[in-house]
């Protein structure tokens, strides 16, 4: 019964040890965000009631959605992107629109992830600063 009770309790701690082992890993981004708060250009902006923003991150893709509140996708775009440290760059390749003129270009920023929580900054190609947040996902909560 001991024995039983001991492989119950690694069961249960092995997920957690792992996540925490590779919380600064190159996975460390792999997953599904959802926008919190940004600023562009050092002003606040708010999305209209009801607009979600999300993005996934593959171990090579990301994929950035904005959707309403009937899930309308009102904006998307995605391609590649690296980490290496702290310096997140994400290049669009493909999405709805001009892609904010940013299609083929890299963007740059500075990131560090702490708890749920993804923070970067940066400057687009275009000159525009980029100051936002984003808060993880968890798996089965659909929103």
């Amino acid at each position: 019964m001991r024995r039983l009770a001991m492989v119950a309790v690694v069961a249960l701690l092995a997920p957690m040890a792992f996540e925490t082992a590779n919380a600064q890993g190159p996975d460390t981004l792999v997953g599904t965000w959802r926008q919190v708060s940004g600023k562009f250009n050092g002003k606040e902006f708010r999305q209209p009631e009801g607009v979600t923003l999300i993005k996934h991150i593959t171990p090579t893709q990301f994929m950035f959605v904005d959707y309403d509140k009937d899930g309308k996708v009102t904006d998307a775009f995605g391609g590649t992107y690296s980490l290496k440290g702290g310096a997140y760059e994400e290049t669009p390749l493909y999405g709805t629109g001009d892609v904010h003129g940013l299609k083929g270009k890299p963007q740059s920023f500075r990131c560090r992830v702490e708890g749920n929580r993804w923070y970067h900054s940066g400057t687009l190609s275009g000159g525009a600063t980029l100051e936002e947040v984003w808060e993880r996902e968890e798996p089965g909560r659909g929103r």
